[in-house]
C-alpha cells in the first residue's frame, strides 16, 4: 500500500479519535486545528468518512458528529466485553428483589440507550424496548449519567437539543435542572417520576468505565402507585451497591466513584 494512503488512515483514525463524551462534536476548523492540517485536508477526510457513514453533520449546530455507522465497530467491541451477560445477574437480583423492571443504559452520544433489561414479575410493568434511546434529562437514567459528565457537556446538551417536555412533568428550566444535578452527585442516584412516561416511577445510579469516566446507568422502573417514591428511595443504596460491582468488573473503580473526567 502506499505511503500517501497509510498517511490518510492514519489521520482518518486519528480524525475519529478526536472524539469523546467531552468533545461529541467538532467544527472544521476543530479538526483542521487539532489535527494540524490545512482546513482543505480536513475537509476531505471528512467527506469521504460521510461517505461511509462514521461521521455526519448537524444541521443545527453545524458540526461534525459520529454517526450511527460506528455502531457496528461497537456492537463488535461489547460483544468481547461481554457487558450485558456480565450485567444480566445484577439486573436479575434487582428484579427480583424489588418486583419491578431493572435496565441497563448506555450513553451514547447525547442520550442513554437500553442495553439490557429483565422485566418485572407483576402483570402490570414497564415494559423496556432494548436499542431505544432516551434524553438524559427526563428519565432518572439519563439524569444519573448527566449529573457526572462535564458542566461543558451539559451547556452543550441544552444548547443543542434543548430541554424538551416529555410530559407535562419534565423540567425544562435550565438552572432548575443543574440544581437537581448537583443533588443527584451529592447522593449518588436520581430518581424521577412523570418526566419521562405517564405513570411511571425510576430510579437509577450510575456506573463508570475504566478511566472513571460515567458509562451509563443501572435502572429500576415501575408503575405508581405500586412503586411508590418510597420503595423508590430504599432501593437506592442495593442499586448503588450493584453499580459498585459492575463498575469493578468492567475495570472501573471498585468504589464506584468519578474519575477525573467526571465531577
Amino acid at each position: 500500500m502506499p505511503t500517501k494512503t497509510l498517511k490518510s488512515l492514519e489521520r482518518g483514525i486519528d480524525l475519529l479519535f478526536l472524539f469523546s463524551h467531552n468533545r461529541p462534536a467538532l467544527s472544521l476548523h476543530e479538526i483542521s486545528v487539532a489535527l494540524d492540517i490545512p482546513q482543505s485536508t480536513a475537509y476531505r477526510l471528512l467527506a469521504t468518512c460521510r461517505k461511509k457513514q462514521v461521521i455526519v453533520r448537524d444541521p443545527l449546530s453545524r458540526k461534525y458528529v459520529l454517526d450511527a455507522g460506528l455502531l457496528r465497530l461497537q456492537a463488535a467491541i461489547q460483544a468481547n466485553l461481554d457487558i450485558t451477560k456480565i450485567v444480566i445477574p445484577y439486573l436479575e437480583d434487582l428484579a427480583t428483589r424489588s418486583g419491578e423492571t431493572s435496565q441497563l443504559f448506555l450513553l451514547q452520544g447525547h442520550q442513554v440507550v437500553c442495553a439490557e433489561a429483565v422485566t418485572s414479575p407483576n402483570m402490570i410493568r414497564f415494559m423496556p424496548e432494548r436499542g431505544r434511546g432516551l434524553p438524559l434529562h427526563a428519565p432518572a437514567a439519563g439524569r444519573a449519567v448527566l449529573a457526572f459528565l462535564p458542566d461543558e457537556f451539559l451547556t452543550r446538551y441544552i444548547q443543542q437539543h434543548g430541554l424538551k417536555a416529555m410530559t407535562p412533568y419534565t423540567v425544562t428550566d435550565a438552572q432548575e435542572l443543574q440544581r437537581l444535578l448537583v443533588h443527584i452527585r451529592a447522593q449518588c442516584f436520581a430518581v424521577s417520576f412523570q418526566q419521562m412516561y405517564a405513570g411511571a416511577r425510576g430510579v437509577a445510579v450510575p456506573i463508570f468505565d475504566h478511566r472513571g469516566g460515567v458509562l451509563g446507568s443501572l435502572c429500576i422502573s415501575g408503575p405508581d402507585p405500586r412503586f411508590s417514591e418510597a420503595a423508590a428511595d430504599a432501593l437506592a443504596p442495593l442499586l448503588q451497591k450493584h453499580a459498585r460491582a459492575l463498575s469493578a468488573a468492567l475495570g472501573g473503580p471498585a468504589d464506584g466513584s468519578p474519575g477525573s473526567e467526571g465531577h
